[in-house]
């Protein structure tokens, strides 16, 4: 009797233990928070089912919680906002469509916590952001898209802790300044590349992230200014590439191996859009990591 007292015991204390972390950490959130709450996949009022539907009624500077679940839909996001899933390796967004997953548009938005994944296979972003500003892309999971992250005209965002993986593209930046891709595991499959930046003539920085079996690591193309800096560069068919990009820095990444000498990226310059009829051209990473570095993702 004493036994299954004790055992009893045991499980009524973990689940306090469960339901004590998600109430602390409700009560942490709601603390931070200046706005309105609304919640997706509970109880009670300011409920819903959607998430599409909480953003619906949500004013700007709310925040929108989402328990964890399964939700079969595409979401546009419209307006400046916090969209936090409860755990992302348990909050799946699935795509009903073949268009973008998520999109943000001419915002400022914190989205955190899902694992997006397509449904159909012609699904060509997980998250695509347009001339949006100040907005952070934090702790997801992005797999099997075309694209993983697009972001296009935008400005100020941190990419950050994210795993992207089975993408065409992991990262892809068209005319973007002042943009941070760090501490992301981005994975291929052989085929595509890891981060694709193109047309941005800004400070942006790829700092920190885990680059692993794409076809291309590092693709830029016609950039100014991009920092590439401690990243680890893992069984991609080539590295790196660049054409008609100037003043890159690129500092203390990790190629594959320890090297004892400065690593030579190959690129090339010129007035044509055909790769193979470039100037042959070359940066270099004087100083390449020894060993590569932790990165959590």
């Amino acid at each position: 009797m004493q036994k299954y007292l004790m055992v009893g015991i045991i499980f009524l204390f973990i689940g306090t233990c469960s339901s004590s972390s998600t109430a602390q950490k409700m009560e942490t959130m709601q603390s931070n928070i200046r706005g309105d709450i609304w919640y997706v996949g509970g109880s009670g009022l300011q409920n819903y089912t959607l998430i599409q539907d909480a953003i619906d009624n949500a004013s700007e500077g709310d925040t929108i919680f989402v328990y964890s679940g399964w939700y079969y839909e595409n979401i546009d996001i419209n307006k400046s906002i916090t969209v936090i899933g409860e755990n992302r390796s348990s909050t799946f967004i699935v795509g009903e469509n073949n268009t973008d997953i998520i999109q943000m548009t001419d915002c400022s938005v914190v989205f955190k916590g899902f694992t997006i994944q397509k449904f159909y296979e012609g699904v060509f972003s997980g998250i695509y952001m347009v001339d949006c500003w100040s907005s952070q892309v934090s702790q997801n999971n992005i797999i099997s898209c075309e694209i993983g992250i697009l972001l296009t005209s935008s400005e100020s965002i941190l990419v950050s802790h994210n795993l992207i993986r089975n993408c065409s593209v992991g990262v892809l930046e068209v005319i973007t300044g002042n943009i941070t891709v760090t501490e992301n595991k981005i994975v291929g499959n052989r085929n595509g590349y890891g981060v694709w930046m193109e047309a941005s003539m800004f400070r942006n920085y790829i700092i920190r992230n885990s680059i692993t079996n794409n076809s291309v690591g590092i693709y830029l193309f016609f950039t100014l200014f991009s920092s590439i800096q401690e990243n680890n560069f893992f069984s991609n068919q080539q590295q790196a590439f660049f054409a008609n990009s100037f003043c890159t820095k690129w500092q203390q990444n990790y190629w594959n191996r320890t090297r004892l000498f400065p690593k030579v990226i190959i690129g090339g310059i010129g007035t044509t859009l055909i790769i193979h009829k470039m100037i042959p051209f070359f940066n270099i990473d004087w100083k390449p990591a020894e060993e590569p570095y932790v990165i959590e993702g």
